[in-house]
Parts: C-alpha cells; sequence; structure tokens
C-alpha cells in the first residue's frame, strides 16, 4: 500500500511540476509578445502623428491661398492624396 501510496504521490507532484513549468514558459511568452506589440502599436502612432502633421500643413496652405495648384500637385504626386469623391486609376504598363 505504502508503494501504491508512494507512486500516485509522485505521479501527482511530476504532473503539479510539469503544469507549473507550462504555465511559466507562457506567461514569458506572452509578456514577450506583449512587448513587441506595444513597440509595433508605438511606431504606427508615431506615423500616423507624422502623417496628422502633413496633412494639417498642407491643409493650412491650401486655405492660405499660397499657390493652391502647386501644393496640390506635391499632394497628389508625392503623399499620394486625392479628393475623397475622385477615382484614381494606376496604369502598371507605365514605364
Amino acid at each position: 500500500m505504502a508503494k501504491k501510496k508512494s507512486k500516485k504521490s509522485l505521479i501527482f507532484r511530476l504532473a503539479f511540476i510539469a503544469f507549473s513549468v507550462y504555465v511559466v514558459v507562457s506567461f514569458v511568452v506572452m509578456q514577450l509578445d506583449i512587448a513587441k506589440r506595444k513597440e509595433l502599436l508605438q511606431a504606427e502612432q508615431e506615423k500616423l502623428q507624422e502623417q496628422e502633421y502633413i496633412k494639417k500643413e498642407i491643409t493650412s496652405m491650401l486655405n492660405s491661398g499660397e499657390n493652391v495648384e502647386y501644393l496640390m500637385k506635391i499632394a497628389r504626386e508625392k503623399l499620394g492624396f486625392v479628393f475623397p469623391d475622385e477615382e484614381v486609376y494606376i496604369d502598371f504598363d507605365r514605364k
């Protein structure tokens, strides 16, 4: 009887240790994933702020009336901006 109890106790301890190791490893992996995603989020937020700044600058220039055609050309060619109701066609065969 003592052997059966000791085997059951040993199996239970090994199972508990294995489960504990699994939980710890899972937790560490999740923390690393969270840190990586926070870095990606920060980078995307910086890109968004930059785009909002560019948009604000272009809007203020357009509203001031300074050389509207030139600003519209730059916004189209360099930044890829278009009017909301405008349809854009891309010619992939153009060299």
